[in-house]
């Protein structure tokens, strides 16, 4: 199963790329642009086909992919039967549309596929935690015994089995052990944790100070979420709604990725080994990481959650980096498509200050000026990517199912 998860990650996200690139494709031909190439992957060619002025085809290397627009750029000479539809000559509102196309489809592939796992899955609905037990000591190790040194569970005579945690530090618990794990992590930071507990009918306030385990604050219990767990079948009206909600969540995480991105990258280079983890629903965690981190985290969803709950936590995986992809592609730097879009619109304004001068317009942006600072950006894009590729490697993102 984990091999599984694993393959159709790495399915699901070339498919994405297919059809990123198939955005810029077809509004480029929409518009009568040439486009002469359509290749899934870098490097040498695997198979190809030419189909009218076209050429189709697979490379070796599944990093991404391109399509071959004429005249993309003022630096590319164009011959001239081919000026009247090369990409730098076309209306600026029809190349913005070509530029912003890829991420576009980024976009409407994260909302089908949130619609999807509403539509296909019920929603599981938690109310609070109850206790299934607590611990004679913290630990991480997968047999769960007190080894040599471990710290004694800070809950041990203060919390009992079978007490039903209703808030902790005064938040209400309603999503059950994933919200308690995850609001006793955010109270341990500023000192002991309060929880509201109901014990034999009563209801009591208990107050635990956490331990420091790999930079988490832990007190040593396990939550049963089976007794507040229900299932309710979404609509097709709240799917829709449901997903657009969905989408404004995502869209915070993924910032908040981007956010964590010099946090990660430093924690990497000053040889930091606190414990990675990130939410396996694939949207609600800020932690960075790389494909195969997110290959990793699929994987281990197969395996937890068996075939029905390793598809729907890859649906919310791919869905989660559709929408990461989307927003980074547009980000206003060379050579992503956010670069192309900034130039675009520095010389509309530009020409449109001139006309307001009676001055002619100037040509295009002189990109040759601006080599420098796209090799620069593409060279910290790289830096980072194989920072946190490393970080994967040798400090995997920890297992969120088990």
């Amino acid at each position: 199963m984990m091999t599984l998860g694993v393959l159709a990650f790495v399915v699901a996200l070339l498919v994405s790329v297919m059809l990123h690139e198939a955005g810029h494709f077809l509004t480029a031909k929409l518009f009568g642009m040439k486009a002469t190439q359509f290749f899934v992957g870098f490097g040498p060619t695997l198979w190809s086909r030419q189909k009218g002025e076209t050429e189709y085809g697979v490379k070796a290397i599944p990093a991404g992919g391109f399509v071959k627009i004429i005249g993309m750029t003022p630096l590319e000479e164009v011959e001239p039967a081919d000026q009247p539809r090369a990409f730098i000559n076309k209306a600026g509102w029809q190349r913005f549309i070509v530029l912003v196309a890829g991420s576009t489809v980024h976009f409407l592939i994260a909302l089908v596929l949130l619609f999807v796992l509403l539509i296909g899955w019920p929603t599981v609905l938690h109310g609070p935690g109850q206790v299934a037990g607590v611990q004679d000591c913290v630990t991480n190790s997968d047999a769960g015994t007190c080894g040599s040194g471990a710290p004694a569970a800070p809950a041990k005579g203060l919390l009992q089995k079978d007490d039903v945690i209703t808030a902790v530090d005064g938040t209400p618990v309603t999503r059950g052990g994933d919200q308690v794990a995850s609001l006793v992590r955010e109270a341990a930071a500023s000192g002991p944790v309060v929880f509201t507990v109901e014990r034999a009918g009563q209801t009591q306030t208990v107050t635990v100070t956490p331990v420091q385990v790999d930079g988490h604050g832990r007190v040593g219990i396990t939550i049963d979420d089976a007794p507040s767990a229900t299932l309710d079948r979404i609509g097709f009206t709240g799917a829709v709604t449901g997903s657009f909600t969905n989408f404004g969540q995502y869209v915070v995480a993924s910032f908040k990725a981007l956010g964590a991105v010099p946090h990660e990258v430093g924690q990497v280079l000053s040889g930091s080994r606190q414990e990675r983890t990130i939410d396996g629903s694939g949207g609600g965690g800020s932690q960075v990481t790389s494909v195969v981190g997110v290959a990793q985290i699929s994987g281990e969803a197969f395996k937890a959650g068996g075939f029905y709950g390793g598809v729907a936590t890859l649906i919310g995986i791919t869905a989660s980096v559709n929408l990461f992809v989307g927003i980074f592609n547009l980000f206003p730097l060379l050579p992503l498509d956010g670069g192309h879009v900034a130039i675009l619109a520095y010389e509309k304004i530009r020409d449109r200050w001139r006309r307001r001068r009676k001055l002619a317009a100037a040509g295009p942006v002189d990109l040759a000026k601006l080599m420098p600072v796209t090799y620069g950006a593409l060279a910290i894009i790289v830096g980072i990517a194989v920072v946190v590729l490393y970080a994967d490697v040798v400090n995997p993102v920890a297992n969120p199912f088990q």
